[in-house]
């Protein structure tokens, strides 16, 4: 048989003495077109329509976003901290957040300087002690009362206990909306040797914190001496539980805050000054009394801080050097008389 020869390059060839198209002798020759063409056609053609028309358009939008996932929105309740530096980080800041959205400052008196202990005490109210330790002059201020009245969120409330790890905590449903006020009495504050300057009141003095202290602070105490806080308290609210779930937010570990609530009750707690950081304590006894030294041993602020209760008077001791000095200052202390 005569080999197959071609007739013509219009497509048509010569095969087995007969006449063939060209496609034909492609497809036995293994060049078939791709069956899956003609249907990627008719996509694109598809796409582009819906993409180029307003119909179209919004065809694809829907689509897209019966894909995305809607962002979750995050519930939660910020336990409140502590404002100030340390010489001003109070419980009741605290305390005041945890029951309400918002406070109400109805008094608060300005800080008074006063140039003698005799006047200290005349200003505050009751028998100022200072060490006789220190024989230098320390630098007096009284600071001004304060009152913070508040509205208690009780679902705000049990969330925080919640948070806290005490989900069964009694709250009864009257404590929504009660109204709490907290009064602070004025107290002393003595500062001796050369101590770091205040912190600013400002946000950035808030995170940042007190500079690291210099050598020259080595020889600065100050000595804060503290009444009671009085307060309103609705039926139903433990304030002793609020504290407890304060001063672990402070930074105290469990051990901590059982110890210290064992010296201090809730009233002096809240207006006793609380350090930023704490790494370990002591239990000691100041002239008779219980205390706690706190060995606070920060990159800022002081090293340790001495704190104790006598009569109904809290105190507590700062210092920048070292935590053997505490007690043999603490124990000096005598009482200045107010005047007359």
């Amino acid at each position: 048989m005569p080999p197959a020869r071609s007739v013509c390059r219009s497509g048509w060839r010569e095969v087995g003495g007969s006449i063939a198209p060209e496609f034909g002798v492609a497809m036995a020759s293994g060049n078939r077109p791709k069956r899956w063409q003609p249907l990627a056609i008719v996509v694109t053609v598809i796409v582009l329509g819906l993409a180029l028309t307003a119909p179209g358009r919004d065809l694809w939008q829907r689509f897209f976003s019966s894909l995305r996932i809607e962002k979750p929105k995050p519930v939660s309740v910020t336990i409140p901290g502590f404002s100030g530096n340390a010489s001003t980080r109070r419980l009741q800041d605290a305390i005041g957040g945890m029951l309400a959205d918002t406070t109400n400052v109805t008094l608060d008196e300005k800080d008074q300087p006063a140039a003698t202990p005799e006047e200290a005490s005349q200003l505050a109210g009751f028998a100022v002690q200072l060490p006789g330790k220190r024989t230098d002059a320390a630098t007096l201020i009284v600071t001004g009362a304060r009152t913070v009245a508040m509205t208690v969120n009780l679902a705000q409330l049990q969330t925080i206990y919640r948070e806290a790890g005490n989900p069964s905590a009694s709250l009864p449903p009257s404590l929504n909306d009660a109204k709490v006020a907290i009064r602070t009495a004025k107290a002393v504050q003595a500062k001796y040797g050369h101590c770091p300057v205040p912190v600013a009141n400002t946000l950035q003095g808030q995170i940042q914190g007190p500079p690291p202290p210099s050598t020259d602070n080595g020889d600065c105490v100050v000595l804060t001496e503290t009444p009671p806080v009085t307060a309103d308290i609705p039926p139903g609210l433990d304030m002793q539980q609020l504290a407890a779930i304060g001063l672990e937010l402070a930074g105290m570990s469990p051990n901590q805050r059982q110890a210290f609530q064992a010296i201090f009750n809730w009233q002096s707690a809240m207006a006793m000054p609380l350090p930023r950081f704490m790494r370990s304590y002591d239990s000691v006894t100041v002239n008779g009394a219980p205390g706690m030294l706190l060995n606070t041993a920060g990159r800022r602020g002081p090293t340790y801080e001495l704190i104790w209760k006598q009569g109904a008077i809290a105190y507590s001791l700062v210092g920048y050097g070292s935590a053997a000095d505490a007690l043999p200052i603490a124990s000096s202390m005598t009482e200045t008389r107010k005047q007359p």
